[in-house]
């Protein structure tokens, strides 16, 4: 595995997909970002946050075959205006900083539903 796809990349020891999906959604909620899109059978997320730039982000998150674990995939992109171009470009932010925040916000949300607190 490269070291963007393991920076973008978290391993949930669950086999509750539903579960994994529902924290990312709560954490990106949390971290101001609005759900744009909602798959939940396709495990898909995506949002957005306007914060002086456009920040998107696109979460998959899918079950483990034969295991009780679950992987999530976030990936963030400045989205860039191009003049003159009917579409705009997206730069994928690389900041380690960035995927720890959402991950972790993603286990302390999975840690409450589990514990039920």
């Amino acid at each position: 595995m490269n070291v963007a796809r393991a920076r973008e990349t978290r391993r949930f020891e669950t086999a509750n997909s539903a579960q994994v999906l529902q924290a990312a959604v709560g954490a990106l909620q949390d971290s101001g970002f609005t759900i744009e899109e909602t798959q939940a059978e396709a495990g898909l997320v995506t949002a957005l946050k306007l914060t002086g730039a456009r920040i998107r982000v696109q979460i998959s998150v899918r079950r483990l075959p034969g295991r009780d674990a679950t992987v999530a995939r976030a990936t963030f992109q400045r989205v860039v205006p191009r003049p003159g171009a009917m579409l705009a470009m997206g730069e994928v932010l690389d900041d380690p900083q960035l995927y720890r925040d959402f991950f972790e916000r993603m286990s302390q949300s999975l840690f409450l539903t589990a514990n039920e607190i």
